[in-house]
């Protein structure tokens, strides 16, 4: 989507289980360098190729090992660095243990550093149990976080199954808790765990410890595929109860999720900030609102709406590859800049998204924050329309003041617009989680789970 929002990690080691290690799903530990890297600042790609260490993590081996925040990261493993992305490819195919060499440029000189990996901590709340397991999918196996309460239970429990958002970023929060108020998906399912949830989240392909190719090259098929692979691993669980498992669909989880459903069946759906139009008219609608929200005069909104309709028709109809766009009309870089595969998006655009909700006879709750620049209220609407059209009462909409799509605090659509975003930011210029949010799924979800049968 036209903004995005970029996800971080957070935690230290309590209560933590394992998948057996040796079995087939012991996918092992993603390595822990500690650097996060940003593009070099304008200017200076002219002294060569690399990404700035933008931030070196106390403590990490890259700290350990001598890294300073302004250093230049001219290669890892012999490898040139020409962008973030680059760094980011030399670096997780590396496990715990692995010793990487790390070329840098500091002050004009050039200095090489081996660095063994540590392993990314574990993900830990108070009161809170973590399984770190896998399910398996066609392109390889996709890591779990599961959290059960630590309170003892009559019985088995509900569950809820999260379906993020679209882009390439990591669910384990699991180091750096000065960022914790930038996770909302972790702070709502640490909320709803605390009610007496299990809940499961799945990595995307080849994120994080799962294996696979990037997430952004994966279509909306393989992505679905670790998603209903977690459902069904899910409600497999003995803790968990099979006849109140539940969907918390985000933005473009809201499609997921009845996919999801259609596939295994479960007791209700709760989609956030979601879409119920066809995804060409959401976009087009989307970058207008963000054009205005920009303080383009309505001159200039026409111009770029122009290319806009120009670029997601050839793209998403005539099934043109971004590259063969770009080489055509390069100003329409930004009206193409999705964190994901052109076959995605094909996929997405394709879909009737109405009729995904006609075979489901269940209860929906749908949620807007009214401070969300990337969807608007009449697509809430829409999917609220879309459920209770072909199952009369069985959808619900709640609309919560001053949160946006990012589940974060904000007072209007314009402030959540201008809102900095980069996970690097101090706590103190994060927008604040909303914590509405929390009453309204937990109350939700409670009361349409009930008790076991």
């Amino acid at each position: 989507m036209y903004k995005h929002l970029i996800g971080l990690l957070c935690s230290i080691l309590l209560s933590v289980v394992l998948a057996t290690p040796g079995s087939a799903l012991d996918l092992g530990r993603r390595g822990l360098l500690g650097i996060t890297a940003t593009p070099l600042p304008a200017g200076a790609g002219s002294i060569g190729p690399g990404v700035l260490a933008a931030r070196v993590i106390a403590g990490s081996p890259a700290a350990q090992a001598g890294v300073v925040s302004g250093d230049v990261v001219v290669s890892v493993d012999g490898t040139p660095l020409a962008a973030v992305d680059d760094f980011l490819r030399e670096v997780r195919v590396h496990r715990a243990g692995d010793t990487i060499r790390v070329e840098l440029r500091r002050a004009g000189q050039s200095l090489t550093l081996a660095i063994t990996l540590g392993a990314v901590p574990f993900e830990t709340a108070s009161g809170v149990d973590f399984t770190y397991d896998a399910v398996t999918t066609p392109t390889g196996l996709r890591r779990t976080i599961m959290t059960t309460p630590q309170a003892p239970a009559a019985g088995r429990r509900p569950a809820v199954l999260l379906i993020g958002g679209i882009g390439s970023y990591s669910v384990d929060y699991s180091f750096d808790p000065d960022h914790d108020v930038a996770e909302p998906y972790r702070r709502l399912l640490t909320a709803l765990t605390r009610r007496g949830f299990v809940t499961l989240r799945v990595e995307k392909s080849g994120v994080g410890d799962s294996e696979g190719p990037p997430a952004k090259e994966v279509d909306l098929e393989g992505e679905l595929a670790g998603y209903v692979a977690g459902l069904r691993m899910l409600k497999q669980r003995p803790e968990v109860d099979p006849e109140r498992v539940f969907i918390l669909g985000h933005s473009i989880g809201s499609v997921e999720a009845p996919m999801a459903a259609a596939r295994d069946p479960v007791r209700g759906i709760v989609v956030m900030q979601g879409v119920g139009t066809t995804w060409f008219e959401y976009e087009l609608v989307n970058v207008r609102r963000q054009l205005q929200l920009e303080g383009l005069a309505p001159a200039a909104v026409a111009d770029r709406m122009a290319l806009k309709e120009w670029a997601m028709h050839r793209l998403l109809i005539e099934g043109q590859p971004r590259a063969a766009l770009l080489a055509e009309r390069p100003a329409a870089a930004a009206m193409i800049k999705y964190p994901a595969s052109d076959a995605y998006l094909r996929q997405v655009a394709a879909l009737n998204l109405p009729a995904l909700w006609a075979p489901l006879d269940l209860p929906v709750l749908v949620v807007y924050g009214n401070a969300d620049f990337i969807t608007g209220e009449a697509d809430s609407r829409a999917i609220l329309q879309n459920i209770n059209s072909v199952h009369p009462g069985r959808g619900e909409l709640r609309i919560i003041d001053h949160m946006d799509h990012y589940l974060t605090d904000a007072a209007d659509q314009a402030t959540s617009f201008k809102a900095p975003r980069a996970w690097d930011l101090t706590p103190a210029r994060h927008p604040a989680y909303q914590t509405a949010i929390e009453s309204v799924v937990g109350d939700w979800l409670v009361a349409q789970a009930g008790h076991s049968g």
